[in-house]
């Protein structure tokens, strides 16, 4: 087992033994991290999968009650782990999410499905490798995709497919290229990587870019989407009055030594859109951080491609 699902394994085991989360429990579920794999992310996967594998039967609402739940409660928190977005704003929004509610659900439906312990087990290892099977990657990571069309841009390798229009950002320091941005339909997504550098993560730069956002009259709100923590958010862009403000969502990751940054703009940034393709470009990138991305200066810059844009 690895190490979230083996943390995730003991957090279920007193659940289940004592009808209640543990200080201890709560404290290694780790429940609010979500750049990174923690035992609170694998027993919501395992609980998605678990609540997937029964909807592929026809069945999505439980035969027995869940404590703690009542029966609306429960119905939204399984449509919106199933991906139904029209009802992740009303759970989001009565704060259902949380340790000892997923617990509470993820614990019924093992006992109406008679799993076993070893069958738990399984689940949750099951559960830690979905969680660790998905991007953005590093260049050295063999567990990335092969398959897919990437545009080799030096310090990043990004998803391209026919039709889409890419334009690289350059510096208006020094001229070198800084980032890209992709452009599919009436969705675009910027990408820049950095390097991390001291204690920088992907949840201070977020932090700081809330913060950033709100300073200048807009606003910006967590929210946890298909590529972990990400904001919501209404930037100013220059403008006249009614005009001058830009819905995104700013989605960000922590790599070996490096964080990538995706600002989505467009419809697919928009509260209600459940749109992927945005997703599946950022999860889709690969960072290339060389010998040369060194000093002071986080930025990883890019190059042209070989083929051109």
């Amino acid at each position: 087992m690895g190490e979230a699902s083996d943390a995730a394994r003991s957090v279920v085991a007193q659940f289940r033994r004592d009808g209640f989360v543990a200080p201890e429990s709560a404290q290694r579920a780790e429940f609010e991290v979500w750049d990174r794999v923690t035992p609170g992310w694998v027993l919501l996967v395992a609980l998605q999968i678990l609540l997937e594998l029964r909807a592929e039967d026809g069945r999505t609402d439980l035969g027995r009650p869940v404590r703690g739940l009542d029966d609306e409660e429960a119905r939204l928190m399984i449509r919106t782990l199933l991906g139904d977005a029209t009802a992740a704003p009303e759970t989001s929004r009565r704060d259902l999410i949380t340790l000892d509610r997923l617990l509470e659900l993820l614990a019924s439906v093992i006992a109406e499905e008679s799993l076993s312990d070893e069958e738990v087990h399984a689940l949750l290892e099951a559960a830690e490798e979905s969680c660790r099977a998905v991007g953005p990657w590093d260049v050295s990571d063999d567990r990335r995709p092969q398959s897919g069309e990437l545009v080799d841009l030096g310090g990043l390798l990004v998803p391209t497919e026919p039709g889409l229009k890419i334009e690289l950002m350059s510096s208006r320091r020094d001229g070198s290229l800084v980032g890209v941005t992709l452009i599919r339909g009436r969705t675009a997504i910027q990408l820049q990587a950095f390097r991390a550098l001291g204690d920088t993560s992907w949840a201070s730069v977020r932090e700081d870019l809330a913060r950033t956002m709100r300073g200048r009259g807009g606003s910006a709100e967590e929210r946890v989407g298909p590529a972990g923590t990400e904001l919501q958010a209404v930037v100013r862009i220059q403008g006249p009055p009614g005009k001058d403000r830009q819905t995104a969502r700013v989605l960000g990751h922590d790599g070996p030594g490096w964080i990538l940054r995706g600002f989505v703009t467009g419809v697919g940034a928009e509260p209600g859109s459940t749109e992927e393709w945005p997703y599946e470009t950022f999860q889709g990138t690969v960072v290339r951080m060389s010998a040369e991305d060194h000093g002071t200066d986080p930025l990883i810059r890019l190059r042209q491609p070989e083929s051109g844009v």
